[in-house]
This record gives C-alpha cells, structure tokens and sequence, in this order.
C-alpha cells in the first residue's frame, strides 16, 4: 500500500494548520465540522494545552496559598463545563447535518458530551464548598 504523495502531504497539513484557530472554533461551536471532529478534537484536543496549564498554577498556587485549591479548581472546572456546553451546541448541530456514517455513536458522543459538561459544573461548584 502506498502512502501519500507530495500534494496529499500538503493538503493534510494546510487542513491541519487550521485546527485550534479562532476561525476553527467558530466552526466548532457551529456545528460546521464532521461530528468526529466535533467530539474528539472539540472535547480533548483543548485540554492537551489546557491541563498541563492547570497543573502548573496549581502547583503555584499550592505553594503561595496551600489549602486553598477547592476555588481555583472548581473555576476552572465550571469554565470547562461552560465550554463543553458550547461544544455540545456544535455537535448537536453537526450531528443533525452529517449524512453518512452510524447514528448511534453521534448520539452516544452528544450523551456524553452532556455528561461531562453537567459533571464538569456540578464538580466545580461542589468545589467552591460552603
């Protein structure tokens, strides 16, 4: 099996270049992108930049401020709830466009896109405490 040429390399790169950028999330929230695209990229890719992140202020803030992480953790997990609500819209959207492929895990990724945005804010807020 052969892999891909000189110009396929190049498409697959310029497509790639477009991920992450702020035109890419506005199709993301619209509902524009394949719904795989929707889910994985839109749910996790995020993350890969966003987590290490978190782990670093934490540390900080441990540091400066220990026993005070229950707030800063449940911001950030409400803010990441918000946004999986938002990516939930787009997917929702682009699961209702997508013509081919099988229904049940489009519909499967949308159910647990709701649950991790409703864990995400439920969590968050837990962590606020009283």
């Amino acid at each position: 099996m052969a892999g891909p040429d000189h110009d396929e390399l190049e498409a697959i790169f310029e497509e790639r270049a477009k991920f992450f950028t702020p035109k890419w999330f506005g199709d993301l929230f619209a509902g524009r992108l394949a719904p795989g695209d929707t889910f994985w990229a839109g749910n996790y890719g995020p993350a890969l930049v966003v987590v290490p992140l978190i782990v670093i202020l934490a540390l900080f803030t441990a540091l400066i401020s220990p026993g005070h992480l229950g707030g800063f953790f449940g911001s950030f997990a409400v803010a990441a709830g918000i946004y999986r609500i938002a990516v939930l819209v787009g997917l929702i959207r682009s699961v209702w466009r997508a013509e081919a492929g099988p229904t049940f895990w489009r519909w499967a990724g949308v159910l647990w896109t709701m649950f991790e945005a409703v864990a995400l804010i439920w969590l968050g807020l837990d962590l606020f405490g009283p």
